[in-house]
């Protein structure tokens, strides 16, 4: 009986650590389109010369990550109806291969917040760069 409890309560863990990923992903899900329209606000600034390299890799970088994001939300969509019916079921027959498939989406999970934090500070960077040259132009402009 012992063990069921352990094992109850490890699957209880995992469960609020992939209700909490779920969460994440979610909140991924909104900022990315925060960030589609921060490219769509600058697209035309950002295709200048001088910044049409970045925004070249800020746009593909953008596009993996949405794959990957889709990606793990199905995994994680398929995680917590294992964990919820391993938790409900009290069935801990595969608790082995449970635990090896959250320790895999908890790396892909910590890989997936990795590169979304790096690439809103490319994207970011890349539009205060162009704020700041437009505003540059500006105090030019108002000085002549």
């Amino acid at each position: 009986m012992n063990t069921i409890n352990n094992k109850s309560t490890a699957h209880q863990q995992y469960h609020a650590i992939a209700k909490h990923w779920a969460s994440d992903v979610e909140f991924f899900k909104v900022e990315t389109v925060f960030l589609h329209h921060l490219l769509d606000d600058y697209f035309i600034r950002l295709s200048d010369p001088e910044h049409l390299q970045g925004l070249n890799s800020v746009g593909l970088k953008l596009m993996h990550l949405e794959k990957d994001k889709f990606s793990v939300d199905h995994h994680l969509i398929d995680h917590l109806k294992n964990l919820e019916g391993q938790t409900e079921d009290l069935d801990f027959n595969d608790g082995e291969l449970l635990a090896k498939a959250h320790g895999k989406l908890e790396q892909t999970m910590a890989q997936l917040t990795n590169n979304y934090r790096l690439l809103k500070t490319e994207l970011f960077t890349l539009v205060q760069k162009v704020i700041k040259a437009q505003n540059d132009a500006l105090k030019i402009k108002n000085q002549v």
